[in-house]
C-alpha cells in the first residue's frame, strides 16, 4: 500500500511537469518562439572591455606543495600575475613589451607610478614592486584565514574564544572590527541570523587580493601610454596593451643615472640608438660623472676668472723670458768684446810687419 502511494505521487509530479513543460512552451510560441531573431544589435564601442577575455584566478589559491613541510603546513600562496613580455625591435628600441589585454586588467594610476618612478629612482626592474606585491598578497591570503577560522570559532558553542589559545587568534583579527567600529559599523547587525560585518569583511579581502592577480607595473611608462594592438601568442591572435617607444617620462624628468651608467658602460647599443632617434630633444642620456666632466671643461675654458689668471701666467712667463735672456745676453757680449779686443791687436802687430 505504501510503495503503491508513493508510486502514484511520483506519476502525479512527472504529469505536473510536463503540463507546466506544455504550458510555458505554448505560452512562447504565442510571442514568436522559436525565433532566428536575435534582437536588437549591441553597441560593442559603448561596451567596456567587450569581447576581451577576463583573467581568471582563485581566492584563495589552491595548495600547490612542492615538498614535504609543504605538504603538512601548506605552502607560501602566491599570485596568479598577468605575465609580461619583453621585446627590442629596431625600430621601437630596447625597453618594449606587452600584455594581454584582460577585460579586467589592473594599472596604477599614473600619478601614482610616477611618483615611485621619481622618489625611489626605478628605472626599468620591477623586481622590488614586484616582490612587495606577492609579499602583500601573501599576507593578505593568511589574515583571510584567520578571519575565516574566527568566524568557525563562533558556531562552537563548548570553545570560549577568549581563552587561550583561541584568544591569540582573536587578537589577530580583532584590530580590523575595532576599525569598522569606530566608522559606525556594529557587529550586532544580522541578516537571517548571520552577522553583516564578517561577510563584509571577507568580501572586501577576497575583492582586494584578487585585484593584486590582475595588478601590472609599466615602469618605465605611465600606464596611460599603453596602445591596444593585437599579437600572435602560441600561433593564436590575441589582443594586447603595447608600451613601446620613448617613455614619456624620460622627456619631463631625468633619466636614472644607474641606467645611464649602464648604457654608457655596457650597452652602448642602446645609448647609439637613443642618442640618434632623440637625441634633437633635450634629454641627458650620458651618466652623471661624465656630464659633469664636459660641463667642467667647457667652463674652464669660458671662465673670464681663469682668461685673468691664464693672461697674467703668460706676462709671468714672457717677462721671465726676457730677464732669462738678458740674463744670458751679458756673457755673451762680454765674449764678443773680448774677442774683439785680441782681434784689433793681432791686426795692428800685422800693419807693422808690412809697414
Amino acid at each position: 500500500m505504501g510503495m503503491s502511494l508513493e508510486l502514484l505521487g511520483i506519476n502525479l509530479r512527472i504529469k505536473i511537469i510536463l503540463a507546466i513543460s506544455w504550458l510555458l512552451e505554448n505560452i512562447a510560441k504565442l510571442f514568436g518562439y522559436p525565433s532566428q531573431s536575435l534582437g536588437m544589435p549591441i553597441r560593442n564601442d559603448m561596451i567596456s572591455g567587450f569581447g576581451l577575455q577576463v583573467h581568471r584566478t582563485r581566492v584563495p589559491p589552491f595548495p600547490n606543495p612542492s615538498t614535504f613541510f609543504e605538504a603538512i603546513f601548506g605552502n607560501i600562496p602566491q599570485p596568479s600575475t598577468i605575465e609580461k613580455l619583453y621585446y627590442e625591435s629596431p625600430q621601437d628600441g630596447y625597453y618594449n613589451f606587452y600584455v594581454q589585454h584582460y577585460s579586467n586588467v589592473i594599472f596604477l594610476p599614473d600619478w601614482l607610478s610616477k611618483w615611485i618612478q621619481l622618489h625611489f629612482d626605478l628605472g626599468i626592474d620591477t623586481m622590488g614592486l614586484e616582490v612587495v606585491r606577492n609579499t602583500l598578497f601573501s599576507m593578505m591570503v593568511y589574515f583571510y584565514f584567520f578571519a575565516e577560522l574566527r568566524i568557525l570559532l563562533s558556531y562552537f558553542i563548548a570553545i570560549n574564544p577568549y581563552t587561550r589559545p583561541w584568544v591569540y587568534l582573536i587578537s589577530l583579527t580583532d584590530w580590523i572590527y575595532d576599525i569598522l567600529f569606530k566608522l559606525g559599523i556594529s557587529q550586532r547587525v544580522v541578516l537571517l541570523g548571520f552577522p553583516i560585518l564578517p561577510i563584509i569583511i571577507h568580501a572586501a579581502l577576497g575583492s582586494l587580493i584578487d585585484s593584486l592577480n590582475h595588478l601590472v607595473f609599466t615602469m618605465p611608462f605611465l600606464p596611460s601610454e599603453g596602445e591596444p594592438g593585437e599579437f600572435l601568442i602560441d600561433g593564436v591572435p590575441k589582443k594586447v596593451i603595447l608600451f613601446r617607444y620613448l617613455p614619456a617620462l624620460w622627456t619631463s624628468d631625468p633619466i636614472p643615472d644607474r641606467l645611464r651608467e649602464f648604457w654608457y658602460t655596457e650597452r652602448p647599443e642602446i645609448y647609439e640608438f637613443l642618442k640618434k632617434n632623440y637625441g634633437h630633444l633635450d634629454i641627458d642620456l650620458l651618466p652623471d660623472r661624465i656630464l659633469r666632466q664636459i660641463y667642467q671643461f667647457k667652463h674652464d675654458q669660458i671662465d673670464p676668472k681663469s682668461l685673468v689668471e691664464n693672461a697674467t701666467q703668460l706676462k709671468v712667463i714672457g717677462t721671465q723670458l726676457i730677464s732669462d735672456s738678458i740674463v744670458n745676453f751679458y756673457p755673451f757680449n762680454n765674449y764678443l768684446i773680448t774677442k774683439q779686443e785680441i782681434l784689433f791687436t793681432n791686426f795692428s802687430e800685422y800693419i807693422d810687419k808690412l809697414v
